[in-house]
């Protein structure tokens, strides 16, 4: 297989003394920079804008709540002494339950301090975790909140 022509030994003399005097003309050109006090290699720091204190939110963004069917809450903060029944019978107020348990742990069999509560409609379920989160039951205060998914 034949290749082009390169030039030759003259044309690569050439592109390599072309080649050193672009170097040399950057040295020549950074060392002027750092002698002014500017490092070359050194990128300038971004100006980033100010930012005020009272500017700043910090929060979790809500999830939106688009389902219209059973929604889940996380209830914690229980007694040990607090049953299914008794927790369904305290989130009974707020609408129709499908399902409320409390976790027992698996030697004791007592509660673990936790249950969840669901509810056939979504807008119930709100209404609960507004009054009940804070709120107190069997001499606890309760924290109330939408369930993660499993």
């Amino acid at each position: 297989m034949k290749q082009g022509y390169s030039g030759g030994k003259r044309q690569r003399e050439a592109d390599r003394d072309r080649k050193k005097m672009d170097k040399a003309e950057r040295l020549r050109k950074n060392r002027a920079l750092r002698a002014q006090g500017h490092d070359p290699d050194i990128a300038a720091p971004e100006v980033l804008p100010e930012v005020k204190l009272e500017d700043v939110v910090i929060g979790v963004p809500s999830r939106p709540r688009t389902r219209s069917g059973p929604t889940r809450l996380f209830v914690g903060g229980l007694s040990w002494n607090t049953t299914s029944e008794g927790l369904r019978a305290a989130f009974s107020r707020f609408g129709a339950i499908v399902e409320a348990s409390v976790i027992p742990d698996r030697d004791t069999g007592r509660s673990r301090g936790f249950g969840f509560v669901t509810f056939e409609n979504p807008r119930d379920a709100d209404a609960a975790i507004q009054e009940m989160s804070g709120g107190e039951l069997d001499g606890r205060t309760l924290k109330v909140n939408h369930a993660d998914p499993r």
